[in-house]
This record gives C-alpha cells, structure tokens and sequence, in this order.
C-alpha cells in the first residue's frame, strides 16, 4: 500500500543521502554521478507510469466486486480506502519525480557552470600566451634589426657589394 511504498522510497533514498557530500558524490566521477542521478529519474519515471495499469487493474476489481456482491456498502467503503491510498501514493510518486528531475537539472546546471570556468580560464590562458608570443616576437624583431643595424658587414657583406655594384 501506501505505508509500503513510502518505506520503500525512504529506504531507497537513504543509501543515496549517505553518498552524498557537500561537494558531491564521494568516490564518483562527474560522470557517474551524473549517471546515478539520471538512472534515478529514469527509474521514478517508469514506476509513475506503472502505476496507471494497476489502478486500472485495482478499478476492474473493483468494479466486478461491487456488482457481484450483496454487501455493497462494504465494498464501496473498501473501494474508497483503496482510492485515497492510490491518490496519495501517485501524488507522492509525482514528488519523488519532482525532486529527481530538480536535482537532475541542478546537477547539469552546476555542470554547465564548471565548464563555462574551464573556459573562460582557457581563454585566458590563451590571451596570456597571445600577448607573451606578440612581445616575444617585437623583442625579437627589435633584436634582430639591432643586429642587422650594427653588424651589416658581418652577416651581409656580399649584399652590400651587390647592392653598390646595382
């Protein structure tokens, strides 16, 4: 019944809650983690939708006990115990869907956030080469003209009698 269902969750919940630490998963990946919570929506998910053919099933019962019966009353009381019962376990199943899917979204958020960091601290890092390439390449061209400027007749004598001879 209900009782049951709502032990069973809590029960399923626990092991989740003592894997949990304040800064994730313990002994997990992003990956896996990731996983885990998706498999865990998936799963509430499937038990939601099961619980469309039951009630179905419960109704047909139902249904067949109340018209083959002479203690209607009775019946129509049982029927209306079981009703609130299904009521409240679909409600808390629309619940348990809810909270998986907000921490599946939380999850994929933070995520996001992480590696928007990642790439904003690439791009800097890549600005910081940038800048350190171009003034590595001036100070090399300043260099490079210094030398050309100072010891022509040493790195181009045969260019300069070319040049004079033109």
């Amino acid at each position: 019944g209900g009782k049951e269902r709502m032990q069973q969750q809590q029960e399923e919940q626990q092991p989740a809650r003592r894997r949990r630490s304040p800064g994730g998963w313990e002994g997990a990946t992003v990956d896996e983690a990731s996983m885990e919570r998706s498999k865990s929506f998936v799963k509430a998910l499937q038990e939601l939708k099961n619980l469309r053919p039951q009630l179905y099933s419960a109704s047909e019962y139902c249904e067949k006990s109340y018209l083959n019966t002479h203690q209607k009353q009775m019946v129509l009381d049982n029927l209306k115990d079981y009703a609130v019962r299904a009521v409240v376990n679909a409600v808390d199943h629309l619940g348990t869907v809810a909270y998986k899917l907000t921490d599946l979204f939380e999850q994929q958020a933070s995520e996001i956030s992480t590696f928007e960091l990642k790439v904003a601290r690439l791009n800097q890092q890549i600005f910081t080469c940038q800048i350190y390439v171009d003034k590595e390449g001036s100070r090399q061209q300043q260099m490079m003209g210094a030398s050309m400027k100072h010891h022509k007749h040493y790195i181009l004598p045969l260019l300069e009698n070319f040049l004079c001879h033109v």
